[in-house]
C-alpha cells in the first residue's frame, strides 16, 4: 500500500503506466475503485494516479478542517509531479474544476465525469427522498440511506461491486457530527467558468438527475477551450462503460498532452 502524507493527512494512492501524468479524483459514491476498470486503459498512454480522498476507503485525517483540493494539489506534489490533467468523477469532478481554476499553472487539462459543479444546485433528491434519508442517518440505518443513494444514482442497478463501494464513503463510517471540508474562497466555479485557462472536457450520463445534466452544456457554452460528450449510462459511468469512458478520455487527453 502507498500512502503520502499531506497537509496532516495520511492519503493512501497508486499509480501505473508513464507519460504525461492524469490525476483522478473519484465521486462521493465510493473511493478510488470506482477508478479501477478504467485505469488500465488510460495507463497505456499516461502515468495515471489515483487516490482516496481524506475520509473515504484507505486515506485518513484527524478531524480539523481540511480542502479535498488542497490535498489533491499536496497528492502531486509529494509524487514530484509539476503539471498534470485532473479528471474528477462526480464530487471529484466539482474538486477538479475548482483545482483548475485556483491553480491552472499546475494542471494541462481537465475533465469532469458526470460532474458536480461548485455553486450549481443539482437538487438531485426529491424533498421525499431527502426526508426519508435523514430519517435513515438518524435511526443509524445505513441500508436504507445507502438504498436511497442507489435510487437517485444507481437507477439502471445496483450490483455487489457497487454496494462495496458505497461502504467506503464517510457516510459509512463513524465520523464526528459537522465534520466538513472547507470551501474554496471567492467566487464559486459556476460564476468563473469563463476563467477555465485549460482544455476542458465534460462527460454527461444520460440516465443522470436532470441537474446533473445541465453542467456539461452550460461549462461547454462558458469555458474558453470546452468540450461536452454524453454517455448512456447512469452516475457510475466508470464501471458501466469503462471502455466508451476511456476512448472518450484518452481522445481528449493525447491531443491536450504536452508535447
Amino acid at each position: 500500500m502507498s500512502v503520502v502524507d499531506v497537509n496532516g493527512g495520511r492519503l493512501w494512492y497508486d499509480e501505473a503506466g508513464e507519460g504525461p501524468v492524469v490525476l483522478l479524483l473519484h465521486g462521493g459514491l465510493g473511493d478510488s475503485g470506482l477508478w479501477e476498470p478504467v485505469v488500465p486503459l488510460l495507463a497505456e498512454q499516461f502515468r495515471t494516479i489515483r487516490t482516496d480522498l481524506r475520509f473515504y476507503g484507505r486515506s485518513t485525517g484527524p478531524f480539523v478542517p481540511w480542502s479535498w483540493q488542497d490535498d489533491a494539489i499536496g497528492v502531486l506534489d509529494a509524487l514530484g509531479v509539476e503539471r498534470a490533467a485532473v479528471v474528477g468523477l462526480s464530487l471529484g469532478g466539482r474538486l477538479a474544476f475548482d483545482i483548475a481554476l485556483a491553480h491552472p499553472e499546475r494542471l494541462w487539462a481537465v475533465t469532469g465525469v458526470a460532474p458536480g459543479l461548485g455553486g450549481h444546485g443539482a437538487d438531485a433528491y426529491t424533498d421525499e427522498q431527502d426526508a426519508r434519508y435523514e430519517a435513515a442517518e438518524a435511526e443509524g440505518d445505513l441500508e436504507a440511506a445507502m438504498e436511497i443513494d442507489f435510487e437517485v444514482w444507481a437507477p439502471l442497478g445496483a450490483d455487489e461491486r457497487i454496494r462495496q463501494l458505497w461502504q467506503a464513503t464517510p457516510e459509512a463510517k463513524s465520523l464526528p457530527d459537522g465534520l466538513e471540508p472547507i470551501s474554496p474562497e471567492g467566487e464559486p466555479a459556476r460564476d468563473r467558468l469563463g476563467e477555465l485557462a485549460v482544455p476542458t472536457l465534460i462527460v454527461t450520463a444520460s440516465h443522470d438527475p436532470a441537474g446533473m445534466r445541465e453542467i456539461g452544456p452550460l461549462v461547454a457554452r462558458e469555458a474558453p477551450d470546452a468540450r461536452h460528450v454524453e454517455l448512456d449510462s447512469d452516475h457510475y459511468l466508470t464501471l458501466r462503460e469503462p471502455e466508451l469512458l476511456s476512448a472518450v478520455l484518452l481522445d481528449f487527453l493525447v491531443a491536450a498532452a504536452p508535447r
